[in-house]
């Protein structure tokens, strides 16, 4: 047993393998250190928005492009590079074992073509297993303008008016105060009402009278 071990230990730290060990044991060590001290996943993470500069340089541009194929920055860092390190460790292992040769294990020269075409495989691979969790780390925006049209509301002002009101939206946590218009007849405190659109550059909602609940 000791034996098999000792063997396994000595591929594993040898020619193209020890690059690949090394990553793992870094993301095992950052994972341990999580567990302990309680570190959170966005600790690391950065957001690659491909909308907001438009003047960016166009090598740049594409560098983000290949990063967001990649999902660089869709899936928290932290994730993604733990995801890479078994990825990259499992292919270099594999390939150590079943397809490269063993007398130039050793060698320098082989080791370095070895580590770049498994890192190559190690990052498209690590594509592939990240895709399904895309759009599972995006934030959510609670009490969107969208999610609230169509929503009962209660008038908190005397009256709501072209130009002046206020109304609650009830949450699961506490009520949302909105600003509120009508377009044409006013609406007084205690009439049912319905929000029916939303005005993102004056940033109010307008209402109109609802039916009654049955």
């Amino acid at each position: 047993m000791w034996a098999e071990l000792t063997e396994f230990l000595q591929v594993c730290f040898t020619g193209a393998c020890l690059p690949a060990s090394v990553v793992l044991l870094l993301a095992m060590l950052y994972w341990l250190l999580a567990i302990v001290a309680g570190l959170d996943l966005d600790l690391f993470d950065f957001d690659l928005d491909l909308n907001s500069e438009p003047d960016l340089d166009a090598s740049l541009s594409v560098g983000l492009v290949v990063l967001r194929f990649l999902n660089i920055g869709r899936v928290p860092l932290v994730v993604w590079c733990s995801a890479f390190a078994v990825a990259y460790w499992l292919v270099t292992l594999l390939l150590d074992r079943l397809a490269d040769d063993p007398e130039t294990r050793t060698s320098l020269f082989y080791a370095a073509q070895y580590t770049v075409r498994n890192l190559a495989i190690g990052v498209l691979l690590t594509k592939f297993v990240t895709q399904p969790l895309r759009d599972k780390f995006e934030p959510v925006e609670p009490n969107r303008a969208e999610d609230l049209i169509g929503r009962r509301c209660q008038i908190t002002t005397s009256e709501v008016t072209p130009t002046f009101g206020q109304a609650q939206v009830p949450t699961e946590a506490a009520p949302l105060l909105l600003n509120v218009r009508v377009r044409e007849t006013p609406l007084a405190k205690g009439e049912p009402a319905v929000i029916v659109d939303f005005d993102p550059e004056k940033t109010v909602y307008f209402i109109e009278k609802a039916q009654p609940e049955v």
